[in-house]
């Protein structure tokens, strides 16, 4: 019986750690929707708030080449974080990952696409420092890169402290850039896609280039184009996603039955069109177009608009990173809430071999009493 006993105390050890894999994954479910609602909440400020970035970025743009153009010293001049010193000797880099483990790859794959970026940028002769948000970031990358951790922050669940741990980084970067530490920075976080879909991304945040304002809330950028980080190197962004109709947003604009490339130009000029709408502009921002854009007519308190856009722009590289933060918490919810769920299912199963190993023993032993018994009872 001994054997039977190892047996029932493993399915009942089993069974206990499903019962904590399947309130993980409800657990982390929750956390995954309040996560999603998250990401669509920041996006109606940030989206507003970026609106008005732009358009006092061509504003500012504007006037100086109104000024040019008549001969003068312009009146303005574009802030320092949006044009950058012309060097990318120094990047700061920003990794996001979870203090907590049980969610499958999620931390692991981001270190290593941390660490071939920071060994890209060395290999260019690059000075490379590194902030990491959660501590499983910090526990793989301090081997290698010990050394140029400047600063660690922990992962944290509520938005709200979220949010003020990127105040916190987003003035961190601003200072180093000020005091000419750092040239450029980039975050790498995992994009949430779906539960069981996350892709690591490098994001360059500083210097500020207008295109790059428009990324966190058109989706990350989904129009196919290809950003540059200041040195030849672009990082794509975003794949293209449809729905199962085939069609993207709601269906309208994309005929099916048509040919791949006649789909593919008829859903670019159906997004660029959606993006017309959302944000209200009248193309994708780029840098030159600015100077030839006459802006609309604002009143501006202070009337400086060189002001208000130092005073904004702070702020709107606090959303930015606000957003990598929270792209990466859903995206660490959703790897949670699949691994549980795989953890669950594999339980489930082994507790099926277990019983069937158990019921087959138990028959075994059965048999070999009822055999013992019945040589016992001939041999009388």
């Amino acid at each position: 019986m001994a054997n039977l006993r190892e047996l029932r105390n493993r399915i009942a050890s089993i069974k206990s750690t499903r019962k904590i894999t399947s309130a993980m994954k409800m657990v982390a479910a929750s956390r995954l929707r309040q996560s999603q609602q998250a990401i669509t909440d920041a996006g109606y400020f940030t989206a507003s708030l970026g609106r008005i970035v732009l358009r006092l970025i061509k504003t500012v743009a504007f006037l100086r080449a109104a000024d040019l153009a008549k001969g003068i010293e312009p009146r303005y001049e574009m802030p320092r974080l949006i044009t950058g010193d012309g060097e990318d000797q120094r990047h700061l880099v920003i990794v996001f990952s979870s203090s907590r483990g049980l969610c499958g790859g999620f931390n692991l794959n981001i270190a290593k696409k941390t660490a071939q970026f920071i060994e890209h940028l060395q290999s260019q002769g690059r000075i490379v420092r590194l902030i990491c948000v959660g501590t499983k970031a910090t526990e793989l990358l301090r081997e290698q890169f010990g050394k140029q951790i400047v600063a660690t922050f922990n992962s944290r669940i509520s938005a709200d402290d979220q949010l003020a741990d990127a105040e916190n980084m987003a003035m961190h970067v601003v200072s180093m850039f000020e005091k000419g530490t750092i040239d450029a920075c980039s975050v790498v976080y995992n994009h949430f896609h779906s539960a069981i879909s996350q892709e690591v991304r490098i994001r360059p945040i500083v210097p500020l280039q207008a295109a790059r304002i428009l990324q966190p809330f058109t989706g990350e950028n989904p129009w196919g184009f290809l950003m540059d980080d200041g040195a030849g190197n672009t990082f794509s962004l975003q794949r293209p996603s449809r729905n199962k109709s085939g069609s993207l947003g709601k269906g309208k604009g994309i005929v099916r039955g048509v040919s791949g490339s006649a789909r593919a130009k008829a859903q670019t000029q159906y997004k660029t069109m959606q993006e017309k709408r959302i944000l209200g502009i009248d193309n994708i921002v780029s840098e030159q177009p600015l100077l030839n854009i006459d802006p609309l007519e604002y009143d501006y308190e202070p009337e400086n608009p060189q002001e208000l856009l130092n005073a904004l722009l702070p702020e709107v590289l606090t959303e930015l990173i606000f957003r990598s933060s929270l792209e990466s918490a859903a995206s660490e919810n959703g790897a949670r809430m699949t691994a549980m769920d795989n953890a669950t299912n594999n339980a489930a199963d082994i507790i099926d071999d277990l019983t069937l190993i158990y019921n087959r023993t138990r028959q075994a032993m059965i048999t070999n009493e009822l055999t013992e018994i019945i040589s016992g009872a001939e041999a009388l």
